[in-house]
């Protein structure tokens, strides 16, 4: 069960000029169809019997031939049992649609990045940066991105972190992920690209995928470390003399004591309202069916820090960390982080840390994964049954009363 191909022309199928349009016969189980080419022959170029003769139009109806039956690569004998000539047909005449489509990378990605929010275009800019570093140009056909591509640009993103590293210190806020992290983003793009321009009905515009399962390390951030409890007992019970980096400390254990509450919520905090803390995780508020609403009990550790950070009972709950001054809150606080984990001989970690922190030590301590997962209201774990029951909120509080205990070991 084969499918053959033959460059004809056909008697009697004239073009004004007198030559013959040639065509690309196709023939499978019996059935013929005939698939038009660009090509036209003169009568010098056929013989008597109207047959092709002429090297030229022979060599170019060949690598068309060729381009058809590598369209056909991957088809198993037992599909084919379930195929006529006409999906033969019409799966070349798609694969050579693809082969002629052309979508720069850049372009689709400076579309795909309006609307988002600054942060996040921001670390995508990064990436497609070093990926027009990579190339030596800021224009790539999406077609034209390999897997080989793909993990030596990973290759090219390692090796040129290491090179700035060497000349100058290292800011231990950079993170050790970037090559992972930086692949991620453009594989992001690309499935985008894909949904937008293949569909369901066979139309595939984009057919490789050079992002999946390229073997990468995956690549652990400072921010995803978990800093252990000895780290985190040290940053809720020492004295900091240094009032930017104190500033620091205090959102950092603030976060740690309330379940690891993301900076951009506590910038935006209000008072808490018979000492429970109620607000949406904005990070995941769009993702959630119950909209990441988090109802924390404010322990009354967080009194000491949240006093530092302004807490008066009036306006913002915490408005020291609302007077960014020059830059972001965020790189403010991660810089006086990193500042201090340096004097004091810590491996460097962001705000974020704070977060894993909490997870990692509540399970070391033995409680149970659906009420970390509860605790921390990420999306990845959401499920059908989360959207109908509401979440315990005395149990997933009491567990953070047990990780606060057990840290400062009372």
């Amino acid at each position: 069960m084969t499918v053959t191909f033959k460059a004809v022309v056909i008697p009697g199928n004239k073009h004004q000029d007198g030559t013959y349009p040639v065509k690309i016969r196709v023939t499978f189980k019996g059935k013929v169809r005939r698939l038009p080419t660009t090509l036209a022959a003169a009568q010098a170029d056929l013989t008597r019997q109207l047959r092709i003769k002429s090297p030229t139009i022979l060599n170019k109806t060949a690598d068309l031939i060729a381009r058809m039956r590598g369209a056909l690569e991957g088809i198993s004998v037992f599909q084919l049992e379930d195929m006529d000539v006409d999906d033969i047909v019409a799966r070349i005449r798609d694969k050579m649609k693809a082969d002629a489509f052309r979508l720069d990378f850049f372009e689709f990605a400076d579309a795909f990045l309006e609307g988002k929010k600054e942060s996040t275009a921001r670390a995508y800019v990064s990436a497609l940066s070093a990926f027009a570093r990579f190339l030596g140009a800021r224009t790539c056909d999406i077609n034209a991105i390999t897997r080989t591509m793909a993990v030596s640009f990973a290759d090219f993103v390692k090796g040129e972190e290491w090179a700035v590293r060497g000349k100058r210190k290292a800011r231990p806020v950079k993170t050790d992920g970037s090559a992972q992290r930086y692949v991620a983003m453009l594989a992001h793009i690309h499935r985008a690209a894909r949904m937008k321009y293949n569909d369901d009905d066979g139309k595939i515009l984009i057919p490789r995928t050079p992002f999946e399962n390229l073997g990468l390390p995956r690549g652990i951030s400072h921010g995803q470390r978990n800093l252990g409890e000895d780290v985190i007992r040290k940053i809720l019970t020492c004295e900091e003399e240094n009032p930017a980096r104190r500033e620091a400390l205090d959102a950092f254990a603030v976060s740690f004591l309330l379940m690891g509450a993301n900076l951009a919520d506590l910038v935006v905090a209000k008072h808490p309202t018979g000492g429970v803390w109620t607000y949406r995780r904005a990070k995941t508020s769009g993702r959630r069916a119950d909209g990441a609403e988090m109802r924390v009990d404010v322990p009354p550790e967080v009194q000491p820090f949240a006093k530092r950070l302004g807490s008066s009972g009036r306006g913002w709950w915490l408005p020291r960390l609302r007077n960014a001054g020059k830059g972001s809150v965020a790189a403010r606080v991660n810089y006086n982080l990193a500042r201090w984990a340096e004097a004091n001989k810590i491996p460097p970690f962001t705000f974020y840390a704070a977060r894993h922190s909490w997870a990692s030590i509540g399970r070391s301590i033995g409680i149970e994964k659906a009420t970390i997962d509860d605790g921390l209201c990420h999306v990845g774990d959401y499920t059908v049954a989360d959207i109908y029951a509401e979440k315990a909120w005395p149990v997933i509080n009491a567990a953070n009363r047990k990780i606060i205990d057990h840290v400062l070991q009372k």
